[in-house]
């Protein structure tokens, strides 16, 4: 939809003037990459944005600022005073108008800044960063010293370091503030005791991490100056990789955190620790091939020695007397053996041909066949005796006359058994066979059907 034809209605929808102003808000390049100074109101961080609301400094105005990808070591607290850098962007669905925030820079910290880079130049300028003054860290130092805060969480990083890479080291620690108005002559106080009243031979001055604010002690131009005078070499070791001081530039050697201080400290130590126990392991191993070599060659001198000794050669003829002596013995029981087994066959060929005993066996095969033979004769008088009986009951319960015998009689006529009246004619004369006789009788009538009356 067109801007112009917009203008021309006299009523709008929500929709058209939301959009409309998306689009003169998008296309003004007044409001783009614009710089805003005020007071930050309820920050707050969802994920990787940081959400707050930017009020002016002088009026009753605000507005809402969200900052994508927002560095979270970046502290922004509510009420701090900032300098913002983005767009705006205005949210045609809910009517919003809202800043677009690409950099963010507390104010308050600015004339901090300008102070501390002033300095830097100035000490650069007389050349206390030189790298021709750096002095150089001992590699297999005894005695260190270390100047932070016996409380912090930088001297448990050291110590802990230092002590799990390699035990034989003394560690002397000058405990004192690392952040307010007494550190810096505290810190420089540390320095100065390693230097006249312990000494040692190589000093970790630092802390760990903190706001900008809180390192400021390590920018100091005393803290700065006393470490370059330092006649012992310095790590200086302060924040994270991320946060740079002066100390860093001016010592002889800078540590990303406190526990790669520690690191440097022993790193050489741990270096020739682990080359002794090499070195020791090829040496042991050395003598113990060589002694391996010449224990292998006393065994084959002892070995030839003992094959070639009269004591040997005696042993070796017992032995093979011996040997004989056993193989005569076994020929000897082996003969014998066979001739008592020859003997025990042909005894008992003997007795197998014995009459006596063949008459014997004979006997005892012939009961055998006889108690067989009478069992088999009664198995088969039983197997027929049944049969038997199973006929006769049969042959019983098919026998006419005990039908009869159930009051059933049979007529005949002309010696013909008569199943139908249309057999005979009145005046014939039938028997009627009963179960104890017959009876002769002569058809006076003849009726059908299964039923009548008599």
């Amino acid at each position: 939809m067109m801007i112009n034809n917009i203008v021309s209605k006299k009523e709008w929808s929500v929709y058209e003037l939301t959009s409309y102003l998306k689009k003169k808000v998008e296309m003004d390049v007044l409001l783009k990459n614009i710089y805003l100074k005020g007071e930050v109101i309820r920050p707050s961080v969802s994920g990787d944005h940081l959400y707050f609301e930017l009020k002016d400094l002088e009026y009753d105005a605000k507005i809402k600022c969200v900052f994508f990808w927002f560095d979270k070591n970046v502290e922004i607290k509510h009420g701090s005073k900032v300098l913002v850098k983005g767009n705006v962007i205005f949210y045609e669905k809910e009517g919003i108008i809202e800043l677009k925030v690409s950099e963010i820079t507390d104010i308050g910290l600015g004339e901090l800044f300008v102070k501390l880079k002033q300095l830097e130049e100035k000490l650069r300028q007389e050349g206390l960063f030189d790298s021709k003054y750096k002095k150089e860290i001992p590699r297999y130092p005894k005695k260190v010293g270390i100047v932070t805060s016996k409380n912090g969480a930088a001297i448990r990083d050291i110590l802990n370091t230092i002590y799990t890479r390699f035990e034989n080291i003394q560690v002397y620690i000058y405990s004192c503030s690392v952040q307010g108005q007494n550190a810096p002559y505290e810190i420089c106080e540390g320095i100065e005791y390693f230097n006249t009243e312990e000494p040692v031979e190589v000093i970790i001055v630092g802390r760990g991490g903190g706001a900008f604010e809180d390192l400021m002690a390590f920018n100091s131009e005393m803290v700065v100056r006393k470490i370059f005078e330092s006649k012992i070499p310095i790590i200086s070791a302060v924040g994270h990789e991320r946060d740079y001081v002066l100390s860093d530039f001016v010592a002889d050697m800078r540590a990303i955190t406190p526990t790669n201080a520690g690191e440097m400290v022993v790193s050489f130590q741990k270096q020739a620790l682990e080359k002794l126990i090499e070195y020791q392991k090829r040496i042991k191993s050395a003598i113990e091939k060589k002694f391996n070599n010449v224990k292998e060659k006393v065994g084959i001198l002892q070995y030839k020695l003992y094959q070639n000794s009269p004591s040997n050669t005696i042993a070796k003829c017992a032995q093979d007397i011996d040997l004989y002596s056993h193989k005569l013995s076994f020929a000897i029981s082996k003969k014998l053996h066979e001739a008592h087994k020859n003997l025990k066959n042909f005894e008992k060929r003997l007795a197998d041909l014995n009459p006596e005993s063949r008459l014997s066996i004979a006997r005892t095969n012939f009961d055998i066949c006889r108690k067989r033979l009478g069992e088999a004769f009664k198995k088969i008088f039983q197997q027929k005796e049944f049969v038997y009986k199973v006929n006769l009951e049969k042959l019983i319960a098919l026998n006419p006359l005990n039908v009869l015998k159930r009051g059933y009689s049979i007529t005949l006529h002309n010696s013909k058994i008569l199943t139908s009246i249309s057999q005979v004619s009145n005046g014939d004369e039938i028997v009627t066979q009963l179960s104890d006789g017959i009876i002769k009788s002569k058809v006076f009538f003849k009726q059908k059907g299964a039923e009548s009356d008599v």
